[in-house]
């Protein structure tokens, strides 16, 4: 190709070869002076929010049940001043998306008080910094300390005076360390005491839940409870846990045994009547447990686990039901504000009793159950918000039908993946949401609707994984190693391909059975087969019908799990004290949840067929290089990190055979360092790489770039960082993304677009990083560069017709598209092209920005941003002279038409369907083609080539 347009491809040609070149010191040091590089680079939210997630509290407005608040378990916390009909994020950038308890004064709603880290304490959960305060009605918040109480139960305001606030705080749940207790502020939280006289002081016995007689505020209830996990158990109770009662205000506590049950308690729920404090409600969780057959069973008069009852402020108790369904997940109970006989249990379902606790004859309906939260308006019963691993829902005929909030994206993605659809699909496993899959633009002038989005299936979903060549067929794993082949177009149609003694070639080579035994255990594997509650599952690099899996052995498919072949020794430390089952403290809890010392994750060598990295939950780092025939356990030849921390990936470089990364979890060793490791020598020597990672950030996964070898991501506890220079030094990369765990990250292979799987938030896109993939230190050291460009869609719009409500959510379509509000959307899309440009210092004079046709004859111009740093410039694919300048991003106003979006989700709708750059008037439109784009800065231009193409689903025009 001849032309201007010809000579600017040969010098992309000489790009791709720099990026390959070593960092040099000089481009650190603009990394380090150049915090604004990464500010256009801005994330979108795409849903789902039909499937929400887990809420762990909702507290309304005692006299306006329209003003509400939710806490998502680590989603932040959301209101609503209209019951739900629309929400508004209002905790997205604070020190933690983990939520325990949310409260309002009530006297003056404009205080609320947020406790973070939920105490529904499952081995996925995540853990808070403390206590928050807003005085503007959730507007801003203040840390106001407790940071170190990671776990908080209750936030207990005083009726009439806001500096007094109580708080029941659980402490560190993977060790006996933090804060833990029942704390006071009488001075608005400027300082907290510790309230200790009478109450368990041990350093293992934190406080649960606290409850203030609505009364008298000087009488207040605690529970406290002993619990601690680690990555293979589960134990809850201790001798100290109970009820404690305070006449004082705190001063001093005593316990209250008058007919509870002796010996070690653990989890306790906690409910007293509004109109008659005198009586109270109690879910116990204790050792005695007989069977339901047992004639012990109907004898309440010897007590153990399930509700008690108090007539008489908790002098005396009496067990009124056995009813305790796994206690540290649930333990929620309420009594009804005006009828003392009316008690709602939350667990897996929702059941309620009239007749004080001892039977139930009605259950809310399930809408997939675990339950976990309850708001009843005092002033008119009838009238209950709900909370549970689905989300929030409100009633107003006391809880026989249920209004569902799915206008909230909430959903806790433990992993994403993607296909090869133009536009392509994203997949991916949920908490006790099952596998889920929608499109990443849906075309649709609204946005990513809830309805674009799919379920594959139910129970906790996992790993999923796509044939890159056949999007129709979908791999997913589900708890303890369960697979399915499905097929996305009919979605829940396919079959299972787990492994099992009958499709394991060579299973009685590696799991003999016991003499004069049959194999027991699920599926007829033997016992000493083991998989994670989230084992790794992936596809080979090299052919798209071969599936790895991991159990504690590697297993390899190259039929697409029709049959199975076990390739590896027990790769885990196969430590006995590891994989005994037994869990779950005074009640058994064995579910699978805490099966230990098995492969997590699996990574094949994109270079090398059979050059496999794995990684297991209690610390080994093992490698073949002959597709299994021999193992290296290369853990021993990694510094600093303590022995047994969770290995949360292993990621194969793409650029070099013996290059690879590795990062530890530590957290479920009560350990929240950062851990990412480098080698480039097949395992030998490791290199750590973390500078710049928050120093209590645990990372979950690391992704290396897939043009740029300099290039890595890492999601951590809190947000996605980013390094350009091999991993000398980390920045964040969260402009639009709310705090929330990043357990997982995926780059489009065609795109280039960044996936983000969010525990908490449901998925983001960051997208077109094709100006990362093509940073280098040359790029970096010179004065200004203009980078190669994505090819750009003229997509077309698809108008699903009818007019919407205000209770609505769309997830955003990609930057190129402008979504207007609801009800008000203009016939087209407004498509737009992302042109790239760094700078490496402000410049004073005019920076010009030219986009032109072969010929010439048709030139769009604009004056763009010279202040230095990386920039977007949306062009509205219009010519002439723009109308506005900016620097483009996910909802502020670009210069060439905007980045776009929702209200709600991040973006000014205005701006985003305004015309700009030459506007939707007169101005000639451009067409599928190449143009030549120009940057004039200081005097010099800098040339790049921006490629337009056609809707690749309109094949003709009708």
């Amino acid at each position: 190709m001849h032309g201007p347009i010809g000579r600017v491809l040969s010098a992309a040609a000489a790009l791709a070869a720099v990026i390959a070149l070593p960092v040099h010191p000089e481009a650190t040091a603009i990394l380090q002076t150049t915090p604004a590089l990464l500010a256009d680079f801005q994330w979108r939210n795409i849903g789902p929010a039909n499937m929400a997630g887990r809420v762990t509290d909702i507290e309304a407005v005692d006299g306006n049940f329209s003003t509400v608040l939710v806490g998502a378990a680590s989603g932040g916390v959301w209101k609503s001043t209209n019951a739900g009909t629309t929400w508004e994020p209002i905790f997205d950038r604070y020190g933690t998306s983990a939520i325990g308890d949310v409260a309002f004064f009530q006297p003056n709603p404009e205080i609320i008080w947020v406790g973070t880290g939920e105490t529904c304490v499952r081995n996925s959960v995540s853990w808070g910094d403390g206590i928050y305060k807003s005085t503007d009605g959730g507007k801003n918040f203040t840390n106001m300390g407790l940071r170190d109480t990671h776990h908080i139960g209750d936030v207990v305001t005083h009726p009439a005076d806001p500096n007094i606030v109580y708080v029941a705080a659980q402490g560190h749940l993977w060790g006996h360390t933090g804060e833990r207790g029942v704390f006071k502020t009488i001075d608005g939280g400027k300082t907290w005491q510790r309230l200790a006289a009478g109450l368990p002081d041990d350093g293992r016995t934190g406080a649960n839940e606290l409850k203030m007689d609505p009364k008298n505020p000087n009488v207040l209830y605690a529970t406290f409870w002993q619990r601690v996990r680690q990555p293979h158990r589960f134990d809850s109770g201790g001798p100290n846990g109970g009820i404690y009662k305070t006449t004082d205000a705190g001063k001093t506590w005593q316990k209250l045994t008058n007919g509870m049950a002796e010996g070690p308690t653990g989890k306790i729920g906690l409910s007293i009547h509004r109109s008659n404090p005198s009586v109270l409600v109690a879910i116990v969780e204790h050792g005695f447990q007989p069977a339901q057959n047992s004639p012990d069973y109907a004898d309440l008069t010897r007590r153990g686990s399930g509700i008690y009852r108090s007539e008489d402020a908790g002098k005396t108790w009496r067990q009124v039901s056995r009813f305790n369904n796994r206690p540290f997940y649930y333990s929620h109970i309420y009594v009804h504000p005006t009828d003392p006989k009316i008690v709602y249990v939350l667990t897996t379902s929702a059941s309620v009793s009239t007749d004080g606790g001892a039977t139930f004859s009605r259950q809310i309906p399930s809408m997939g159950g675990d339950f976990h939260a309850l708001w009843q308006d005092p002033n008119v019963p009838d009238r209950l918000y709900v909370g549970n691993d689905k989300g929030a829902y409100l009633s107003f005929d006391e809880g026989e039908t249920l209004k569902m909030f799915d206008n909230m994206a909430i959903g806790q993605f433990y992993a994403v993946t993607l296909d090869n659809r133009d536009p392509y699909y994203v997949y991916g496993g949920l908490q006790d949401n099952g596998n889920w899959g929608g499109p990443s633009n849906s075309r649709d002038v609204n946005g990513i609707l809830n309805d674009h989005w799919f379920k594959f299936h139910s129970g906790d979903g996992f790993h999923a994984t796509v044939d890159p060549n056949d999007w129709r067929t979908v791999y997913t794993e589900t708890q303890g190693g369960n697979i399915r082949r499905l097929d996305a177009e009919f979605r829940q149609t396919g079959r299972g391909v787990t492994p099992a003694p009958a499709t394991i070639s060579n299973y009685a080579e590696h799991v003999p059975a016991p003499a004069g035994q049959p194999a027991g255990g699920r599926g007829g594997l033997a016992p000493s087969l083991r998989f994670n509650w989230s084992a790794a599952l992936t596809l080979s690099p090299h052919d798209s019908r071969t599936l790895l899996f991991g159990g504690n052995h590697l297993f390899r498919s190259t039929d697409r799990g029709d049959t199975w072949t076990i390739i590896s020794p027990d790769l885990s430390t196969n430590n006995p004290e590891l994989t005994n089952r037994e869990s779950g403290g005074i009640t058994r809890d064995v579910t699978g949840a805490e099966t230990h010392a098995t492969i997590v994750t699996i990574s094949e060598s994109p270079i090398t067929p059979g050059l496999i990295w794995v990684g297991t939950d209690d610390g080994n780092v093992q490698l073949t290089r002959d597709s299994g025939k021999t193992w290296t356990n290369t853990r021993g030849n990694i510094p600093e990190v303590p022995v047994g921390l969770w290995v949360s990936r292993v990621e194969a470089s793409r650029f070099a055979e013996g290059t690879a990364y590795v990062s530890f979890d530590g957290h479920r060793s009560d350990n929240f360092a950062p851990w990412i490791f480098k080698t480039t020598d097949h395992g030998r020597t490791w290199t750590k790489i973390t500078t710049g990672l928050p120093a209590n950030g645990p990372v979950y996964v690391v992704k290396e770039g897939l043009r740029n070898p300099n290039l890595l991501f890492a999601g951590t506890e809190t947000s996605v960082y980013a390094t350009i220079d091999g991993g000398r030094t980390w920045m964040k990369l969260a402009n639009g993304l709310p705090t929330v765990p990043v357990h997982d990250l995926v780059i489009h292979p065609r795109d280039l677009d960044l996936v983000a799987g969010t525990h908490g938030r449901s998925v983001w896109i960051l997208d077109d990083i094709t100006p990362l993939e093509q940073l280098s230190a040359d790029v970096l050291a010179a004065d200004a560069h203009v980078f190669q460009n994505r090819v750009a869609t003229l997509w077309r719009g698809i108008s699903r017709g009818a007019t919407r409500g205000h209770f609505f959510f769309a997830g955003r379509n990609p930057l190129t598209m402008a979504q207007p509000e609801p009800g008000n959307s203009p016939p087209e899309i407004s498509n737009t092209a992302a042109v790239h440009y760094h700078l490496k210092t402000d410049q004073p004079g005019t920076v010009t920005l030219q986009i032109q046709d072969a010929t010439g004859s048709q030139v769009h111009t604009a004056q763009v941003p010279g202040t230095a740093g990386m920039h977007r410039y949306f062009w509205n694919l219009r010519f002439g002279a723009a109308t506005a300048e900016g620097r483009g991003g996910g909802g502020r106003r670009g210069g060439g038409g905007g980045g776009g979006g929702r209200a709600g989700a991040g973006a000014d709708p205005e701006a985003a369907a305004a015309p700009q750059g030459g506007g939707r008037g007169g101005a000639p439109a451009a067409g599928a083609g190449s143009y030549v784009v120009q940057l004039t800065v200081g005097g010099r231009t800098y040339t790049s080539v921006l490629r337009l193409r056609d809707d690749p689903a309109a094949t003709d025009v009708r």
